[in-house]
């Protein structure tokens, strides 16, 4: 399978994250087709989100009651002149009739008085992990066993299982809010971790895809430093990542953050290089020749200025 093979090539998922101002998981009945978007409840959805132009990823997600159907959404707003962190989380209820209207209230801002920011203080903490099996069986059987254990052990996290959510390799695959971070290859051991804001180790940090404030490839790669530098708290600043250099095989990043709370800026540059190219494996392909392959990078040097 490609998310067993993908582990013992030691992949390692960074820079591979989705880059989303808005996150949205529209409630969809099972069973979901491939694409997803060819379920009936979301005809004309494809042609609304492209009709934007801010980044957007749209998600089906496993309805509590197939009788009272939501939309949960979470927006990135820009303030400043840093790019925003927070994301601002609303639900709507709706009628299979009236989806492509609710869909655009809620990405026009026309229910900014319904908007809730995530406040550390008062967050809505959730896990939505890829359980689309129809897509990939990594994720239905490997996502779909972690979303279960997660549902019954994570006592103060709304788990969703949710569609593709792209690296199905990395299965299990999650994005966690409201941190927008995704994540690949995991654990039970690992979510305790993420939500109980236990010390970050190295090899939690390799299972980061990338913030989803932040471009995919080498900016990602920059901003999980973060993590590494200042844990969990660095969550709490708002974040810029700009390419400030670019060579052949050398990328170096500049990463901002500003604590609001404390009025703390910082600063960094991380030089990343390309190390290598890895395999795109699919399950539904086994034996073919790959045709995608992933860049692979190296963090050679964090200069904290």
């Amino acid at each position: 399978r490609c998310s067993e093979m993908t582990r013992e090539l030691n992949v390692d998922s960074g820079g591979t994250g989705l880059r989303a101002d808005f996150f949205l998981a529209v409630d969809v009945p099972l069973p979901w087709p491939k694409p997803v978007f060819n379920h009936q409840l979301l005809a004309g959805v494809t042609e609304l989100l492209d009709s934007y132009s801010v980044p957007i990823r749209l998600l089906a997600s496993v309805p509590e009651d197939n009788d009272h159907l939501t939309v949960t959404s979470y927006q990135r707003k820009q303030k400043n002149y840093l790019g925003g962190s927070a994301l601002y989380r609303s639900q709507n209820t709706f009628q299979s009739s009236d989806l492509l209207d609710v869909l655009e209230e809620i990405l026009d801002g026309k229910n900014v008085e319904d908007l809730i920011e995530v406040a550390q203080e008062n967050e809505v903490r959730e896990l939505w992990v890829c359980t689309q099996g129809s897509h990939d069986v990594c994720c239905g059987s490997e996502g779909t066993a972690l979303s279960l254990e997660a549902n019954t052990n994570l006592q103060e996290v709304k788990v969703r299982r949710v569609s593709h959510l792209g690296g199905h390799r990395f299965a299990p695959t999650a994005v966690t809010f409201p941190d927008g971070r995704m994540w690949s290859h995991l654990s039970l051991e690992n979510l305790h971790e993420v939500f109980d804001g236990k010390p970050i180790e190295e090899k939690l940090l390799k299972k980061c895809r990338g913030w989803s404030g932040s471009e995919t490839g080498p900016e990602q790669i920059a901003e999980r430093e973060g993590l590494n530098l200042y844990g969990w708290k660095w969550d709490e600043y708002k974040r810029e990542t700009v390419v400030i250099a670019e060579a052949e095989l050398e990328t170096k990043v500049l990463v901002t953050g500003f604590l609001p709370e404390d009025q703390t800026e910082v600063r960094f540059e991380v030089v990343i290089d390309e190390s290598g190219k890895t395999p795109i494996l699919s399950c539904d392909k086994a034996g073919d020749i790959p045709t995608k392959w992933q860049t692979q990078y190296e963090v050679k040097k964090v200069d904290v200025q």
